[in-house]
């Protein structure tokens, strides 16, 4: 990795030093299948959703007019299959409830226990040939599920693998693994069979990798495999079981150091160490990311400031946004995150029912009566359609973008 950095550093002062001005700001390059992002807070400006959004935010109320259909505040992963949308909950229920695309609760996968056919913990899910195959399961093991949440089968393994994609193009399965020491590997690739092991990402002793959940560091989009981690610059893409660079930030004198960030973790308690990533740490690849053909998106900090980092891919120029992106979509005053990636092309957060309401009524009182009629009538139909329908529920909002080709 450090060799890799060198070599990027070396080979691109040569180039920005040959660049002229007027290329300043389209400095990004592809080396060798490389592409570069640089990123300079200098050069951080206010921005719009239109930019890098098509204009239609869908908004899905999970309804809770069941009891099995309630869910918790902290969903870990939602993703859309087909006309279904599943929502894995493993703080709340343990368990995958599954949705309508209108949002009406169907039913659920569970199967909590200590048994054959039965879990303790699980930390991932995917779908591939009509099932749905959970990972990061306790005890370890690899279980399989119809659509609709009955149990198929399982099969031991020897790692608790904490996420899971697979590639239609390779036929092969990405599994992570969360290496601790020399020697190990973050990621296992399998046939079909699970078989053929290839091992790839070595753990390297002299980076910080830091506690963070690893369940969102393998990405799919249009048959290729993404991986990142938090704490470094660089998002790999699968090439037959391997691993190699293709994103690459340059965050130059903005970067977080990883020299530090070791100190830190020899120095200091738990507390102190949050504190200094919470306020204090500078720009590093959080767990907040997204990656498609037209776009690779960050959300990140610096010494306790917000940026949501765009890099466009076609003409590989970098966009840094401080805090909120200006919604030109529909002037709706909730805020726009997007830490799901729910399908190829589509991203988006959750919302309690009750917040999302109150966010209406923010808008309603800053356009007062006669504007807010006009207002649900044209652009914010959709917005306060849902608003209305769910302004008694504790239940999540679903609120969906699609990005930009």
């Amino acid at each position: 990795m450090k060799k890799l950095r060198l070599f990027l550093f070396c080979l691109l002062s040569g180039f920005f030093v040959a660049c002229s001005s007027s290329d300043k700001n389209n400095s990004e390059e592809s080396i060798d299948g490389l592409e570069i992002i640089k990123v300079d807070l200098s050069e951080t400006r206010e921005g719009k959703l239109s930019e890098f959004f098509e204009p239609e935010i869908e908004y899905i109320w999970l309804k809770d007019d069941v009891e099995d259909g309630l869910l918790g505040r902290e969903l870990s992963q939602i993703f859309f299959h087909e006309d279904r949308i599943y929502v894995m909950d493993i703080f709340g229920c343990k368990c995958i409830q599954i949705f309508d695309r209108s949002g009406k609760y169907l039913n659920k996968l569970r199967s909590y226990g200590e048994g054959p056919g039965q879990y303790l913990d699980f930390d991932g899910a995917l779908v591939r040939n009509e099932e749905i195959m959970l990972v990061g399961v306790f005890p370890r093991k690899l279980m399989w599920f119809d659509l609709k949440g009955g149990f198929l089968r399982e099969q031991k393994v020897s790692e608790r693998f904490g996420a899971a994609v697979y590639s239609d193009r390779e036929k092969r399965y990405y599994l992570f693994n969360r290496a601790s020491e020399a020697g190990q590997f973050f990621i296992e690739s399998v046939n079909e069979s699970f078989e053929d092991t290839v091992k790839a990402v070595p753990f390297d002793p002299e980076l910080y990798y830091g506690s963070y959940s690893n369940r969102n560091s393998l990405k799919s989009f249009n048959e290729h495999i993404y991986f990142g981690q938090p704490f470094q610059d660089t998002i790999y893409i699968a090439n037959e079981g391997e691993f190699i660079p293709k994103l690459v930030f340059d965050f130059g004198k903005y970067g977080q150091s990883q020299e530090e960030m070791i100190k830190n973790e020899e120095n200091l308690d738990p507390l102190q160490e949050l504190e200094f990533i919470n306020n204090r740490a500078k720009l590093y690849l959080s767990t907040i990311w997204y990656v498609t053909d037209s776009q690779l998106y960050l959300s990140a900090s610096h010494e306790k400031k917000s940026y949501k980092i765009f890099y466009t891919r076609d003409d590989r120029k970098t966009h840094i946004i401080e805090g909120e992106l200006v919604n030109d979509l529909n002037e709706s005053p909730h805020r726009n995150i997007f830490y799901h990636q729910l399908s190829e092309g589509k991203v988006g957060y959750t919302i309690p029912g009750k917040t999302l309401f109150k966010s209406l009524q923010q808008k309603k009182a800053d356009l007062g009566q006669e504007g807010f009629e006009e207002y649900v009538r044209g652009k914010g139909k959709n917005f306060a359609q849902t608003a209305f329908a769910a302004k008694d529920s504790e239940n999540p909002v679903l609120i969906v973008y699609t990005v930009k080709k």
